[in-house]
Order: C-alpha cells, then sequence, then structure tokens
C-alpha cells in the first residue's frame, strides 16, 4: 500500500477479498493534508512501513535511499529521491521484471500530479531549487511512455491545477503540465509565485499526528 489513508478497513477488505497479504505500507513523504494510515495498517497486517531515511518520526520504519527497492513477486517498487514538496519526498518507479528491466510507472506522491506539481509553503517543505531538480531533471528524465499515478487529483488542496483525471504519463505531462512550461529555476519560481493553492489552516497539526508526535 502506497500513501494510505486513515480508512485502513478498505484495504483490508480488498486484500481479503484479493486473497492477497498486505507486505508493505509505504508513505511517499509525512503528509500534511490528511491522516496518514501507514502506522494503523502496519499494526493490523503485520507489514512494515517504508518511507525515506530523512524522514523525521517519532516511530520505527524501514529507512530508504536513493535506489532501495521493495520487491512484491516479480515487481519492484524502486525509490527515487525528489524532495521539494517535503525535505523526505520520494518517488516510487515501479519495475516489473517479466516485461523489462526498465521502469513503466512511476507512484510520484506529492511531487508531480496529473495538471499540476506538489506545494511548497507548508511546514518542512523543501527549497524551489530541490523541487525543480526533482522536476526537471529527474522525473523528467524518464521515458514518455511511463505511467504516472500521483497520491491526489482535483478536490485536493496540495496543487491548484490537478485534473480530474487520477493518472496520466510522463510524455503527457511535459507537454501540457504548466507546472513543467518553466526553462529555467527563475520561469517555475515565477510560475509558483502567481499560482498559490489555497491555505492549509491544519497542515501543521495534521503533519505533527503523522510524525508520530502527541497533538
Amino acid at each position: 500500500m502506497i500513501d494510505p489513508s486513515d480508512d485502513v478497513k478498505q484495504y483490508l477488505e480488498q486484500a481479503r477479498s484479493d486473497y492477497s497479504d498486505i507486505i508493505a505500507v509505504i508513505d511517499t513523504h509525512i503528509h500534511a493534508d490528511h491522516i496518514s494510515g501507514a502506522r494503523d495498517l502496519s499494526k493490523a497486517s503485520g507489514a512494515e512501513v517504508y518511507m525515506h531515511e530523512n524522514s523525521k518520526v517519532n516511530f520505527d520504519f524501514h529507512p530508504m535511499k536513493e535506489g532501495d527497492s521493495v520487491g512484491i513477486g516479480n515487481v519492484d517498487l524502486k525509490a527515487m529521491f525528489t524532495p521539494g514538496h517535503t525535505k523526505e519526498s520520494m518517488c516510487l518507479l515501479y519495475v516489473d521484471h517479466k516485461r523489462a528491466e526498465s521502469p513503466w510507472g512511476i507512484f510520484s506522491g506529492d511531487t508531480l500530479f496529473v495538471g499540476d506539481a506538489g506545494r511548497l509553503d507548508l511546514i518542512d517543505a523543501g527549497t524551489k531549487e530541490e523541487m525543480y531538480d526533482s522536476l526537471f531533471k529527474k522525473i523528467l528524465s524518464l521515458e514518455d511512455y511511463l505511467e504516472l499515478y500521483p497520491a491526489h487529483y482535483v478536490g485536493s488542496l496540495c496543487g491548484l491545477g490537478m485534473s480530474l483525471k487520477t493518472t496520466s504519463t510522463i510524455g503527457f505531462e511535459r507537454r501540457f503540465n504548466p507546472a513543467l512550461a518553466a526553462k529555467s529555476l527563475e520561469e517555475f519560481e515565477k510560475y509558483l509565485a502567481e499560482n498559490r493553492p489555497e491555505a492549509m489552516t491544519e497542515h501543521a497539526r495534521i503533519k505533527k499526528i503523522n510524525s508520530g508526535l502527541p497533538d
């Protein structure tokens, strides 16, 4: 499970209906928009929680760094460190070894959405320079055919121009996502300044809870 919500019953029921075990629970970053279900799902399923090694939390987890993988049968979920939205944000490249040794999908967390990119104005965010490098030097270095699976879509306050579509491809976003139209860091900073999402008044409290600290 990647970036689960706090309604963990739905995941447990889905796993049972599919005759499957939940063997890993991964948070791509410390969320500020919703209560993460990672720890509750870990307790209910026995699966270990995985996060980037830079995650500053008050509970045990399996630390991941650039290039580390979580294996699921023939599939590897490979960590790609993409700071910006938060200091510990990572994406997960989906590699199906039965098909190819190259990835065909990416779970982009809150770094890249369909139609926008992650916001940088919340507590403990990374820098504009980090986000620019994560988007333009790492994610956009991937092949156009990679399928994109972000953590949120329209309705979330984590971005401004997100689409109703829940998935996309790197190639489509490269061509049509306005957050990726910048030709320089300066243009990217201008885009961020002119496209500020609505304020999130509870984000500090939510992030504190998701860090395992008392509310």
